[in-house]
C-alpha cells in the first residue's frame, strides 16, 4: 500500500510538474489604425522557459474549447481560418487583411508556417460566428521552429478582430526543454471592448 501512494504522489508531482510549464495567457492589443471596425487582439501561451513549446490548442469532452465574442468577429474574404494562408506580400498591399481573425501556432502569416485545423471553422470563417469544439484543435508538427518559445517566452496561439468583448477557453499541449510533453487544462482569456 506504501508503494501505491508513493508511486501516486510521485505521478502528482511530476504532473504538477509539467503543467507549471504554462505560466498564463496573456492578451495584447494590436493598434489596427482604424483600417477595420473594432479592436484587435492577439493572444499568447507564456511558458516557463524560451525554449519551451506549445503546438495544439484543443477542445475535449471535459474541458471544451471555446472562442466567443458578443458581437461577430472580422473574417476578410481574402483570408482563411488560420495564419498559414495570410500572404504576407498581399497583407502589405491591403492593410485590412493584416487585422483578420485567424487561429495559429507561433506563426502570423504564411511564411514557414505549417498550422492546421481540425476544427470545423466554416462559420468563425464565413460569418464571424464562435468557434467550439469538444473534438478538435489546431496544431503544427511538433518539431517546428513556430512552437518554441521565443526569448519573450510566449507562444502566439490567435488574432482576433471584433467590435464585441471577446473571451476564450482552451486547452494546450507542448512539450517542455527537456522534452517532456505536458497538457493545459481551462486556459482562458477575456477582453473587453471597455478595457484601455
Amino acid at each position: 500500500m506504501k508503494k501505491i501512494i508513493a508511486l501516486f504522489a510521485f505521478v502528482l508531482l511530476v504532473a504538477g510538474n509539467l503543467l507549471s510549464q504554462v505560466k498564463g495567457i496573456v492578451v495584447e492589443e494590436v493598434d489596427n489604425g482604424g483600417a477595420v471596425k473594432g479592436r484587435t487582439i492577439r493572444v499568447y501561451v507564456v511558458l516557463e522557459n524560451d525554449s519551451d513549446q506549445v503546438y495544439m490548442v484543443y477542445g475535449e469532452k471535459a474541458h471544451p474549447l471555446s472562442i466567443k465574442s458578443d458581437k461577430p468577429f472580422y473574417q476578410s474574404p481574402l483570408n482563411g481560418p488560420t495564419s498559414r494562408t495570410l500572404n504576407r506580400k498581399l497583407s502589405k498591399e491591403k492593410p485590412e487583411l493584416g487585422f483578420d481573425s485567424w487561429l495559429t501556432i507561433g506563426s502570423e502569416d504564411n511564411y514557414d508556417n505549417n498550422t492546421e485545423a481540425l476544427i470545423n471553422t466554416d462559420a468563425f470563417e464565413k460569418t464571424g460566428d464562435d468557434l467550439t469544439t469538444s473534438d478538435g484543435a489546431w496544431y503544427c508538427l511538433p518539431n517546428s521552429k513556430q512552437s518554441y518559445a521565443g526569448a519573450d517566452k510566449k507562444v502566439l496561439i490567435m488574432q482576433l478582430t471584433s467590435e464585441g468583448n471577446m473571451e476564450g477557453n482552451f486547452c494546450l499541449m507542448g512539450r517542455n526543454k527537456k522534452g517532456e510533453n505536458f497538457h493545459y487544462y481551462n486556459g482562458a482569456f477575456t477582453f473587453k471592448q471597455s478595457s484601455k
